[in-house]
C-alpha cells in the first residue's frame, strides 16, 4: 500500500532529497575531495539552476559543508560538471556525461519556438547557419568567452546585432554543439569569471547514450531522487515534458524499483498521487518528530528548494510570491529558510557587504538564530564574515 504523506512528512521527504535536512542526502558517499563532493551533489540533484553563476555555486556549497567556491570551479575545470541548457531554455549545472541525452529528450518542445524568436529578433536562418559554422571552427581545440566568440563572428564578416548573441549561444548549447565548461585562471582581472564555451564533443569524452523509454525512466528516477515526494505535474513542469511522457517515465521508474508510489493526505484522485525515492520516504516516515524548526539557512537565489516544483506549498506560502519575485519577471530572490520553509529573503548590501534580511509578511526573523548560517556562507566564498541586518521598512 502506498504511504500517505501529511504536508509535514512531504516537507521532510523533500528536504532530505534536496540535501537540506542536515543528513547529507546528496553526499552520502563521503567523497574525499571537494571537487568530487561537488560532482556528487550535482549528480544527485540531476540538474540545478545555474543562470546566476555565483548563486549556483552556493547552491552546491550549502549541500556539501566544507566545500568552497574553488571546489565548484575545479569540478568544472575537470570536466565533471558543465553549465548549459538541459531543459526549459534555462541554464543549469549538470553532470557532464548527462547533458547530451537530457537535451535529446527535452529539446522538441524547447527548440520549437526558436524560429519564431529569431523572426522577432530579425535574424535570418542564413545568419544562424553562418554563425554556427564560424563558432564551431573558432572553438576547435580551445575555449572562448561569450565576448571572444562574438568577436569571431565579427571577424568573419557576420553582420550581427547585440540582441542576437544570447540566442545564438543558447542555440549552440541547446543543440549540443557547445557547452560552458572551464573557468579560466587567466581571467584574474575579472572578479568572478564565468565558465568558458567549449565544443561539447571535445570537452565531454564519454557522454552517456540514452533514448526512448530508457531516457524517460532515467530522467524520472533522477528527478524524483533529488526532489523527494513529487507529483506528475511537478516532473512535467520541471522538465517541460508532455504529461503523457512524464507519466510513462514515472511508471517505468517504478517498474525498475528506482522509485515508489505514495499519496498526499487529503488529496484524492490523480492530484494526490506522489512518487519518491525509498530513502526520502524513510526520512519522511522516520520516528524523529517533525522538521527541525531551529534549523535556519541562507539559500541562494533560484535554489531548487523552490524552483524544482510546480507545487511548492510545503516549502513556501504562495501569498508571499510578490516578495519572492518582486518584479514578476521570474527573478527569484535568495531566501531565508527556517525549518525547511522560506520565511524571507536576503541580499548583500553593495556598500557594506552586510547580509540584509527581509521577512515575508507575518513572519519573524531571529537574527541571533540565523547568525549560525553566516560563517559557512562566508567561508565558502573566502569572504570576511559579514554582519546580519534587518531591512528597514
Amino acid at each position: 500500500m502506498a504511504l500517505t504523506l501529511t504536508d509535514e512528512s512531504l516537507l521532510k521527504a523533500r528536504l532530505h532529497a534536496l540535501g537540506l535536512d542536515g543528513a547529507g542526502a546528496a553526499d552520502t558517499e563521503a567523497r574525499s575531495t571537494g571537487p568530487e563532493r561537488v560532482r556528487g551533489v550535482v549528480a544527485h540533484l540531476f540538474a540545478l539552476q545555474g543562470q546566476d553563476w555565483r548563486s549556483s555555486r552556493w547552491a552546491v556549497g550549502v549541500r556539501a559543508p566544507g566545500t568552497t567556491s574553488a571546489d565548484v570551479v575545479a569540478a568544472l575545470n575537470a570536466g565533471a560538471v558543465v553549465r548549459s541548457w538541459p531543459m526549459r531554455g534555462t541554464v543549469h549545472l549538470v553532470p557532464a556525461e548527462d547533458i547530451g541525452w537530457m537535451q535529446q529528450l527535452t529539446n522538441p518542445r524547447v527548440v520549437a519556438g526558436a524560429a519564431k524568436r529569431r523572426a522577432f529578433l530579425g535574424m535570418s536562418d542564413a545568419v544562424l547557419e553562418r554563425a554556427t559554422e564560424v563558432s564551431l571552427a573558432a572553438l576547435a581545440g580551445t575555449s572562448l568567452t561569450r565576448t571572444e566568440l562574438s568577436q569571431a563572428w565579427t571577424d568573419a564578416g557576420i553582420d550581427w546585432q547585440p540582441s542576437w548573441r544570447y540566442h545564438l549561444i543558447w542555440w549552440l548549447c541547446q543543440n549540443g554543439f557547445t557547452t560552458f565548461g572551464p573557468v579560466s585562471e587567466r581571467a584574474a582581472a575579472q572578479a568572478d569569471p564565468e565558465p568558458r564555451l567549449v565544443l561539447a564533443e571535445e570537452w565531454i569524452p564519454r557522454p552517456r547514450s540514452l533514448a526512448g523509454d530508457d531516457a524517460l525512466a532515467e530522467f524520472a528516477a533522477r528527478y524524483v531522487r533529488g526532489r523527494g515526494a513529487v507529483s506528475r505535474k511537478d516532473l512535467a513542469s520541471w522538465a517541460m515534458l508532455p504529461a503523457a511522457s512524464a507519466a510513462r517515465g514515472l511508471a517505468l521508474a517504478v517498474e525498475q524499483g528506482a522509485i515508489v508510489e505514495a499519496r498526499r493526505e487529503g488529496v484524492t484522485g490523480v492530484a494526490g498521487a506522489l512518487w519518491a525515492a525509498p530513502d526520502a520516504l524513510a526520512a519522511a516516515d522516520s520516528a524523529a518528530s517533525g522538521v527541525d524548526q531551529d534549523r535556519w539557512q541562507l539559500l541562494p537565489a533560484f535554489d531548487e528548494h523552490l524552483l524544482g516544483f510546480s507545487d511548492r506549498s510545503p516549502q513556501f506560502d504562495a501569498a508571499h510570491l510578490g516578495q519572492l519575485i518582486p518584479g514578476k519577471n521570474g527573478m527569484f530572490l535568495a531566501t531565508v529558510v527556517r525549518g525547511g520553509r522560506a520565511v524571507g529573503t536576503w541580499r548583500r548590501d553593495p556598500k557594506t557587504r552586510a547580509i540584509v534580511c527581509s521577512p515575508f509578511a507575518g513572519e519573524q526573523l531571529d537574527l541571533n538564530a540565523l547568525a549560525g548560517a553566516v560563517p559557512p556562507l562566508a567561508a565558502f566564498y573566502g569572504d570576511p564574515e559579514p554582519e546580519l541586518a534587518l531591512a528597514t521598512p
